[in-house]
């Protein structure tokens, strides 16, 4: 009987999840609130590791509609929810994904959704750190091309004989900064590769160590 309940909230939270993926603005639509599936409503929002405050959010969503949340049906829809998101292997998408946790789950299963929770973490910092490595790689490299660019089209205005001695004096000037910037961007660059490969080894390093418990992602 257990199991049919269950298996009934879950096909009516799709039905709503579809229906809420719609429902951008608003928490919920008001079909949704006309229907008045609090169960399942109660059960996404579990699923997804809200808080019990978010049926304040929907109340006020279905207030031109007239309808109230009917909050026991939606704590029973909710606490289904939380076994889904309660975790381990979901702290660790959680985690990894970058989300926050709002301390949603019981007392008994929280220390494993945690302990998930904190290798995704590792492994979402360890991510963070090789992005933004390559992203400086990237920088610094367009930076270097377009001194040298830069520095071209002056060597060019360099050659023109009708330069006074001031304007020579100028451009040399100017050249000499856009060589000196060209050379610290490439020096950028060379700390950035080596940024890259100190976080690719920590995030194979992560990988080798969770795989086997939580699998590859």
């Amino acid at each position: 009987m257990r199991v049919h309940v269950v298996r009934s909230v879950v096909v009516g939270a799709l039905a709503v999840g579809a229906a809420l993926t719609v429902a951008a603005c608003a928490t919920l639509s008001e079909k949704d609130c006309l229907q008045g599936d609090w169960r399942a409503i109660g059960y996404i929002d579990g699923a997804d590791g809200r808080a019990m405050s978010r049926i304040e959010d929907h109340a006020k969503a279905c207030q031109k509609t007239g309808v109230t949340p009917d909050m026991s049906l939606y704590a029973q829809g909710r606490d289904q929810g939380l076994m889904r998101y309660c975790t381990e292997a979901n702290g660790f998408r959680v985690g990894r994904e970058g989300h926050s946790y709002v301390g949603v789950c019981p007392p008994p299963v929280e220390p494993e959704f945690l302990g998930g929770y904190a290798d995704g973490e590792r492994v979402h910092a360890a991510e963070r750190r090789l992005s933004s490595a390559r992203s400086d790689l990237s920088s610094a490299d367009a930076r270097a091309d377009k001194r040298a660019r830069q520095a071209d089209g002056v060597e060019d205005e360099l050659r023109n004989p009708k330069l006074t001695d001031e304007q020579t004096r100028e451009l040399r000037d100017r050249l000499q900064r856009l060589r000196r910037e060209r050379r610290e961007a490439i020096e950028d660059g060379r700390r950035a590769e080596y940024a890259i490969r100190d976080a690719e080894r920590e995030v194979d390093d992560l990988k080798a160590r969770y795989a086997p418990h939580y699998g590859w992602w």
